[in-house]
C-alpha cells in the first residue's frame, strides 16, 4: 500500500501542472484591460483610477509585463521602437497634434513611414480613420500617450532600457529627446532606487541602499544644519536604543521623536562606517522624514538643469543594476523559460508564496485564504456529520423495507428534498424563520452576534451553534437525499446477493445480517462519494455564504472573480486541485479498511 501511496503522490506532480497551466491559460483570455480601454475609438479612460492602479500593482506584483510562456525579449534590439518612444514622450499634447498633422502631409516620407509604423503598432483602434480627420487629432494625441505607456509597461519592460540610457549617456542628444527618454525609463523601470530595508533586513541589499543616499547627501548636505554636540550625543542614545529594541512598534516611536534637522547625523551614520544595523535604522529615519531623495520624471518642458539632474539619477541607477539591464548570454537563454508569467506563478505555487491580493487592500493571499477557511471548514464539517448520519440509516430504513409505505414515505420525502436547490431552501428559511415575518428563531447574517468575542467560551459556542443553524441545514438537505437514495440503491444490491441469504438460513438475526454482512459491502460505493468530502469542506458554498453573509471559501472565491483578483483565484484553484487529489487517495485507502479483501500489495506484485 505505500508503493501505490507514494507512486500516486508523485502523479499528482503532472496533474497539479496541467491544472495550473489550464487555469493560467483561461486567466490570460479573460477580457478586461484597464490601460487597454483607453484605446478604444472614443480614447476615454474605461475604468476608475483606482482600478487601474490596482492593476497595475498586480501586474508588476505578478510579473504581467512578462511574456506569458516564453520571453524572447532579451534577444530583440529595441533600438528603433524606443528611438520613437523617446520622440513622443518628449512632446506636449500640442506638439503631437502638430507632428500628427505633418505626417498627414507626407506620409510616404522615409521617417514619417517609419513613424506611422510605429503608431500603427500600437493597436489603436480606427488609427488611419482617426489620423485623417484633423478634428480628432487631440483625441489621438491622447489615445498614442496612452498606447505608448501600455507599450512601455507591457510589451517591452525593462528591456527598453538600455536604448532609452543611451540617449541620456550621448552629450549630443537634444534636450527634448533626454526628456523624452526619462520620462520612458519612468514608465519601464518599476521602483528604481531602495532606501530603506525590508522587515527581514538583508546585508546584500546595502550598496542599493547607500548609493541613492549617497547620491542624495551629494546635493542635499548644504541645507542641513550642523548638529550641536549635545545634541549629536542625544541621537546616539536613541541609535542605540533602537539597536537593542525587537519591537518594531517600539522601533517607529522613537523615530517619530526625530526632527528632519537631525537628518545630518542619521546621513552621516548611514555613509559613515558603522555597523549594519545602525546603517539599516539610519535608513529608516532618513526614509522616514526625506520623503522624495531624488527626482526621477521631468515635464516635457523642463528645465536642462532638471533634466541633467534626473539624468544623472537614472545612471546612478542603471549602473547599480547594469546586470539585469545586460544579462550575459547563458543567463539570456535561461530568462526564456524562468523570466515569464507562467514560471512565475509556478515558483509562487509550488512555494505556496502567493503574493498579495490584486484588491486594494494588497493583503497577504495565504493569511486571506486560510481565515476563509477557518469558516467554512467547521460549517462543511457539520453538514457531512449531518449527512451521514442521517442519509445512511435513511437508506438502510428504506432497503430493509422495500416496496412498503415506510419505503414509499421516506422515498417521496427524499426526492421532495433533492429536487429543493439549496439557495431556495435558504431564502425559504430566512422568510420563514429568520426575518421575523413568521418567526424570528434564528439570525439571518453573519455567524456571531455583536460583541460575540466578550462571551465565555460556553455562551459564544451556542452563539455560533444558533448563527450556524441554518446554513448547516441548507448545506445538508439536498446532499442528504442524494446519499439516502444512494445508500439505499446500494443496500438493496448487497441484500440480494448469496452470502445474505447464506447468512439468514443459518440462522442470524435479520439485525445481524443487515449490520454486519449487508452494510458493511454497501458502504464500499457510499464510500466513493467521500471523495467529495474535502473539497467541499475548503470549497465552502457559494450561494449559502453569500445569503447569509459568511465570509468563507465560498463567498471568497465568488468575490474573487468579481474583483478580477488572479492571485487569489490561481491559490485557490491550486490549493483545491490539491484537496480534490488527496482525498481521492484517502478514498482508495479508505475502500481497505472498510473491506480487508481489497489490497493494493497484488497489483504492485504484478507490475
Amino acid at each position: 500500500m505505500w508503493i501505490y501511496t507514494v507512486r500516486r503522490l508523485f502523479v499528482m506532480i503532472p496533474t497539479l501542472f496541467g491544472i495550473t497551466l489550464v487555469a493560467f491559460g483561461v486567466m490570460q483570455l479573460a477580457p478586461g484591460d484597464p490601460l487597454k480601454a483607453e484605446l478604444g475609438a472614443a480614447g476615454t479612460i474605461g475604468e476608475t483610477s483606482q482600478t487601474r492602479e490596482a492593476y497595475l500593482i498586480m501586474r508588476r506584483d505578478l510579473l504581467l509585463d512578462r511574456p506569458a510562456l516564453l520571453n524572447f525579449r532579451y534577444f530583440r534590439n529595441y533600438t528603433a521602437p524606443i528611438r520613437e518612444v523617446v520622440f513622443f514622450r518628449g512632446q506636449s499634447r500640442g506638439e503631437i497634434v502638430e507632428e500628427l498633422a505633418r505626417l498627414t502631409e507626407a506620409p510616404g516620407a522615409p521617417e514619417n513611414a517609419a513613424r506611422l509604423a510605429f503608431l500603427r503598432g500600437l493597436d489603436i483602434a480606427d488609427f488611419d480613420a482617426l489620423l485623417a480627420d484633423p478634428e480628432v487629432h487631440p483625441r489621438l494625441a491622447h489615445m498614442i500617450a496612452t498606447g505608448i505607456q501600455v507599450y512601455l509597461e507591457e510589451e517591452v519592460g525593462l528591456h527598453g532600457v538600455p536604448p532609452a540610457m543611451a540617449v541620456l549617456r550621448d552629450p549630443g542628444s537634444p534636450l527634448q529627446e533626454r526628456i523624452g527618454a526619462i520620462r520612458a525609463i519612468r514608465l519601464m523601470a518599476l521602483e528604481p532606487f531602495q532606501y530603506s530595508f525590508g522587515r527581514e533586513p538583508d546585508e546584500a541589499d546595502l550598496p542599493y541602499v547607500v548609493a541613492p543616499w549617497q547620491l542624495w547627501w551629494s546635493r542635499a548636505e548644504a541645507d542641513f544644519p550642523a548638529v550641536a554636540p549635545a545634541q549629536r550625543e542625544e541621537l546616539a542614545g536613541k541609535l542605540e536604543a533602537m539597536v537593542r529594541e525587537e519591537s518594531r512598534r517600539e522601533v517607529l516611536e522613537i523615530l517619530e521623536t526625530l526632527d528632519r534637522d537631525d537628518m545630518r547625523f542619521f546621513a552621516e551614520r548611514l555613509l559613515g562606517d558603522t555597523t549594519f544595523d545602525e546603517k539599516r535604522l539610519s535608513a529608516d529615519a532618513l526614509r522616514l522624514y526625506i520623503a522624495d531623495p531624488l527626482q526621477l520624471d521631468v515635464p516635457t518642458g523642463a528645465a536642462e538643469e532638471t533634466v541633467d539632474e534626473v539624468a544623472g539619477n537614472w545612471l546612478v541607477h542603471y549602473d547599480l543594476h547594469l546586470d539585469r539591464y545586460e544579462p550575459g548570454l547563458a543567463r539570456r537563454f535561461g530568462y526564456l523559460l524562468t523570466d515569464t508569467q507562467y514560471a512565475n506563478m509556478v515558483r509562487r505555487l509550488a512555494t505556496f508564496q502567493f503574493g498579495r491580493s490584486a484588491t486594494r487592500t494588497r493583503e497577504p493571499v495565504g493569511p486571506r485564504i486560510l481565515r476563509a477557511v477557518m469558516v467554512s471548514a467547521p460549517l462543511m464539517i457539520m453538514a457531512q456529520i449531518v449527512i451521514y448520519l442521517v442519509a445512511v440509516p435513511l437508506g438502510i430504513i428504506c432497503a430493509v423495507n422495500r416496496s412498503n409505505a415506510v419505503d414509499r414515505g421516506v422515498s417521496l420525502g427524499l426526492f421532495v428534498l433533492y429536487s429543493i436547490p439549496p439557495f431556495v431552501a435558504a431564502m425559504m428559511f430566512l422568510l420563514f424563520l429568520g426575518y421575523g415575518v413568521f418567526f424570528d428563531w434564528f439570525p439571518s447574517l453573519g455567524l456571531h452576534s455583536p460583541g460575540a468575542e466578550q462571551f465565555g467560551w460556553g455562551r459564544y459556542l451556542l452563539d455560533y451553534l444558533w448563527h450556524a443553524y441554518l446554513p448547516v441545514v441548507c448545506l445538508s438537505l439536498f446532499s442528504l437525499a442524494a446519499m439516502a437514495m444512494y445508500s439505499r440503491t446500494s443496500m438493496l444490491e448487497v441484500t440480494g446477493q448469496d452470502y445474505v441469504r447464506t447468512a439468514r438460513a443459518k440462522g442470524l438475526s435479520e439485525r445481524a445480517v443487515i449490520l454486519k454482512h449487508g452494510l458493511r459491502n454497501a458502504l464500499i460505493p457510499i464510500i466513493t462519494l467521500f471523495a467529495g468530502f474535502l473539497p467541499a469542506m475548503l470549497g465552502g458554498s457559494v450561494l449559502i455564504e453569500v445569503i447569509f453573509g459568511i465570509p468563507g471559501m465560498g463567498r471568497l472565491s465568488y468575490e474573487s472573480i468579481l474583483q478580477r483578483d488572479f492571485p487569489t483565484l490561481m491559490a485557490l484553484i491550486y490549493i483545491n486541485a490539491i484537496v480534490v487529489m488527496l482525498s481521492i487517495l484517502l478514498t482508495d485507502l479508505l475502500y481497505v479498511v472498510v473491506d480487508p479483501r481489497i489490497s493494493f500489495e497484488g497489483r504492485e506484485q504484478r507490475r
